[in-house]
């Protein structure tokens, strides 16, 4: 592929990127949806894509398969992951006019619903080690060297396949025990298959791939070795370092619940009994005592276009799955795990949601208070 093509398209993907966020942030301040340090993440990926796929590394790589597996080491093992803690999906979406993105929201809720289903982690994991394995056979490898779109494709789906795997690890990463103990198990799988292929490569008694053959000569059994080699150690220490992070975060989930439970009995009974309050006193709230106009709430939320996000009774096109549905809200006895459910809390959880979790993906919107008790008040409305 071009280098100007590769470069262009890489520049095009950071303006969106940008353009999403600084949408994001002018809605609700900095951190809203993408947090810097994410936004610093995804630029390091971008410019890890561009040092593994332009000169001089790119032309490295047509003659010494070292340099081909440092190509590939760089886009699975460490511009995917970047690009993944970036949290792309989000500002690329705020990126485009509402009408593109109220078109992207069944395939979105579609994809949501995939990946949370607890098996998503293994099936990224066999999807990549696929990839990885097709690529590194030797008649599809050299298919790909004798021609500049397949060997475009090469580098497109490893690096895909690479940001699925570890998008899927991210997410359940941030998913309580079970989550985290499949991201490890996933990642010590990756480890294993990857090594494997590594150690195929460097104890193999004769050159696999004849175009590295013919242009390294004497050299090109060494030169094997040196890229199984790379795949088999720096990688797989990539693997294991980031199995020892998420084993770090789950003793450390696992520490916080231990402090919880010292608090006792009395303080567990303490949050039944707010919790049992929170929901009567929601069932018992008239619709005569809200405040705010649900009909007007109602066209304010597919203003807001939070049907993007949502599946919600009564609004038109509100039926995604990128955010929790939202029937029978007035039932609920808590906002987002936090607040006990009362229209107070409500309208204040849709009107800066940030300062109520900092760690929820929901984006701060710019409503107003008014415009908050009206959306709270049709919500009251969904019984």
């Amino acid at each position: 592929m071009p280098v100007a093509t590769v470069l262009g398209g890489l520049a095009l993907l950071a303006l969106l990127y940008a353009a999403g966020t600084r949408e994001l942030w002018r809605r609700g301040g900095r951190g809203n949806g993408v947090r810097p340090w994410q936004a610093a993440c995804f630029a390091g990926g971008v410019s890890v894509v561009a040092l593994a796929l332009a000169p001089p590394l790119d032309r490295w790589a047509h003659d010494a398969f070292a340099a081909h597996m440092l190509q590939h080491l760089l886009l699975v093992l460490v511009a995917a992951p970047l690009l993944a803690l970036g949290r792309p999906l989000l500002p690329l979406l705020w990126a485009l006019p509402p009408g593109a993105r109220r078109s992207l929201r069944r395939p979105l809720s579609a994809g949501r619903a995939l990946a949370a289903r607890p098996a998503w982690p293994l099936l990224a994991l066999l999807l990549h080690a696929a990839v990885v394995w097709a690529w590194h056979a030797p008649a599809l490898y050299e298919a790909a060297l004798a021609s500049t779109p397949l060997h475009g494709l090469e580098h497109a789906t490893m690096l895909g396949s690479a940001l699925l795997f570890w998008s899927a690890v991210v997410a359940s990463g941030a998913h309580g025990r079970v989550g985290q103990t499949a991201a490890v198990l996933v990642v010590f799988g990756t480890a294993l298959q990857s090594g494997g292929l590594g150690a195929l490569l460097t104890f193999a008694p004769s050159p696999l791939y004849p175009s590295h053959a013919a242009a390294r000569g004497a050299d090109a059994l060494a030169d094997q070795q040196l890229a199984g080699i790379l795949m088999w150690v720096p990688g797989g220490l990539v693997y294991v370092v980031a199995a020892g992070v998420l084993l770090l975060l789950g003793l450390r989930a696992v520490e916080r619940r231990a402090l919880r439970r010292q608090l006792g009995g009395a303080a567990v009974l303490l949050v039944v009994a707010l919790a049992a309050a929170g929901c009567n006193h929601v069932l018992r709230q008239p619709p005569e005592v809200m405040q705010g106009n649900p009909d007007e709430g109602r066209r304010l939320i597919e203003g807001y276009g939070c049907g993007a996000c949502h599946d919600i009774p009564g609004v038109r096109g509100a039926d995604a799955l990128v955010g929790p549905p939202l029937e029978r809200w007035a039932r609920r006895g808590y906002i987002a795990g936090r607040l006990p459910n009362s229209p107070e809390n409500l309208a204040r959880w849709i009107e800066s949601p940030r300062e109520v979790d900092p760690e929820t993906a929901m984006p701060d919107l710019g409503v107003t208070e008014t415009e908050a008790q009206d959306i709270a008040a049709y919500l009251y409305t969904l019984r």
